[in-house]
Order: C-alpha cells, then structure tokens, then sequence
C-alpha cells in the first residue's frame, strides 16, 4: 500500500437532506453550481485536489496544511457572501474539518486516520464554521488570519483517543457562521488595478481565494523578474473596463494576459485539462498590493541561487502541484523534467 501525509478537508451541507424535500430541482441546481464554482474553484485555487464526493459533501486533499485552511477559509467566505446576497434566503450553510495526517492512497481515493479524522471534525464544527486538529493548528499559528477556540481534548468517537480541537466560533449574523457581511463591508471590497500606461483597467468584486510568489521559469520568463508575486480571484468577479489584456499561450496549459500597448504583464489562467473558473492576478498590477501579501512560495525548483526571502511562508515545488500534475499530464507530458517556457505536447512536435 503507498501511503503519505496530507492535509485533508472535509465538508458538508447542514440540513441538506431537509433542503432537498422542500425544493428538490432548485436544491440540486444550487448544488451543481456550488460544488463546481465555490468548491472546485476553491480546492483549485490553492493547488488541491477533491478526491471524493458524498452527494452534498467533499473531501480534498492538499501537500500544504495552510493552503487547506486557506481553503477552508474561502468556502465559507464565499457560501457566507452567497447567503448575504440572496434575496429568497435559499443559501447553503456548511461545516469545515481539517486534518493532517497519515493516509492511504488506493487509485484516486484516499483512506485512513488523516480522512476519518477530518470527516469527524468537520461534524464537530458549528453550522458555517471550521474546526481543526491541535497539529493543524501548530503549523498556521500566526500564519493564517483566522481566529480559532481552543476546545480542549474531545473524543470524536467513542473508540477514538482523544485529540485536541481548535473551532471557530458563530456570531449572531443571518448565515449563523464566523463570518457574516453587511452593506458597507461589502461597498468597501472593489479592488482596482491596471497596466502601466492605463490602457487595461480592471475592476474585481470578490476577496482574492489565495496569493502567492511564484518562482518557476515561466513566470520568471513572462514577468522579467526573479519571482512573481500573484492573487487568484473568482474570473466572474473580474471585470475590464476598457481595453482587455491580449492574450499569450505561454504553454499547453496556459494562456497568460498583458497589454498590447505597453507590455505590462496582468494575468494567468490554466486552460488544461479545462478552463479554471479563477483567474490569477500580477500582484503588481493592483492599485494597493501592499494589501494583497503573499502566503506560499510556489516553483521553488526554479528559485535564483542569488535570491532570497527570508520568511516561514510554505515552499512548494511544480510537480508537488496535483492541479499542476492533472494539467500537463492531460497534454501528455507526465515527466515534470519536461515542463517549463520551452514546452510542447506529443502531438504538436
């Protein structure tokens, strides 16, 4: 059996059973969307992978227990901005677990104490909040904005050692979670940007699903610098106002934006094996990128010798990206050996 440690998130819709007999068609449809732009997106975003669905719940895996929060964080952002926005108060409230432990890889599947033990905390949590293990919480400590409670030791079954659980804790708000908006909080999340001469402007309408440095060779190539600071944001929440960015195949995978007028380099986005639903952001293209900072260093494979930041920001190679993986292997280039600015499927050789 292979095995390996992962950080795993589990989540699940409260009610959803009770959802379905009220409104069987609408339930389902809401679901559909919610689970390919909210948790897919999500998972995506921050370079995890969903490894199974339960009808109204999903289990995601990811080499980086920061990203998993991070994760965790903006499903319930994002299903707390959909619950303020509706206008006939059919929303999903969901419960968040987190894990990081031992598991068994069996095909696409994943089993073991590191899944068993997120599925039981995600039961644990409050209905829109998150619930984590005490190792989970020794690694974001200081690392991840997101206030946690420690509740002591509990039992998450009967035949279970105790372990040490740390949950977010509800406020009295409509969507009954940790999180909740009002009018002017969201009057106050416009975030503008452009290219050097003006020319592509920019307006997005959704908080950023995660940030990052990128170190690899083609965003080194692409940007002119050692490394690219980026933000990922849902593409609907962007909006051009003007000119659109001209758009370069940077790879098979991928299609980068920049402007025709001045060559300022703006946007990425992964097009195999389909086209994401978010769409990455040069951090230096946003009017105030000093509120953007970065939480992971990615492409560390390519990192100049010369050049160093010296933070406890998680540092990640390409090939351990399983979003990565999926994409180049959908083009045929399994090898990560082969990846990189000069790249060129099978079949177009």
């Amino acid at each position: 059996m292979e095995r390996r440690l992962a950080a795993i998130l589990a989540t699940d819709i409260v009610g959803f059973a009770g959802l379905v007999s009220r409104d069987e068609s609408g339930t389902l449809t809401r679901l559909e969307h919610f689970s390919r732009d909210v948790i897919g997106m999500q998972v995506e975003a921050n370079r995890g992978r969903v490894f199974k669905s339960t009808g109204d719940g999903f289990l995601a895996e990811f080499s980086s227990i920061i990203e998993a929060v991070n994760c965790a964080t903006g499903i319930q952002r994002a299903a707390a901005l959909e619950a303020h926005q509706s206008e006939t108060g059919d929303f999903f409230v969901l419960r968040v677990g987190v894990s990081v432990g031992d598991v068994v890889v069996r095909g696409a599947d994943l089993l073991g104490e590191g899944v068993n033990t997120a599925a039981r905390l995600e039961a644990m949590a409050e209905p829109g909040g998150i619930a984590v293990s005490g190792e989970v919480m020794a690694q974001i400590r200081g690392k991840v904005d997101l206030t946690l409670e420690d509740c002591g030791h509990k039992r998450l079954k009967n035949t279970d050692a105790p372990i040490h659980v740390f949950m977010t804790r509800s406020g009295p708000g409509r969507t009954a979670g940790f999180l909740d908006f009002d009018d002017d909080d969201l009057a106050g999340t416009l975030i503008t940007g452009g290219c050097l001469c003006g020319a592509v402007r920019y307006e997005i309408t959704a908080p950023p699903i995660s940030t990052g440095y990128c170190h690899c060779s083609c965003c080194q190539k692409f940007s002119g610098s050692a490394v690219n600071a980026w933000a990922a944001f849902p593409a609907s929440a962007v909006r051009f106002t003007n000119a659109e960015p001209r758009c370069f195949a940077s790879s098979p995978i991928a299609q980068r934006g920049f402007c025709a007028e001045c060559g300022a380099s703006l946007t990425y986005r992964l097009l195999r094996p389909r086209e994401t639903a978010y769409l990455v952001m040069h951090t230096s293209s946003l009017d105030t990128p000093e509120n953007f900072a970065p939480s992971v260093h990615s492409g560390i494979e390519s990192k100049l010798p010369w050049f160093d930041i010296l933070d406890d920001l998680p540092r990640t190679r390409s090939a351990e990206s399983r979003v990565l993986q999926e994409a180049w292997s959908s083009v045929g280039l399994d090898d990560p050996a082969t990846w990189g600015p000069l790249a060129r499927a099978p079949d177009a050789l």
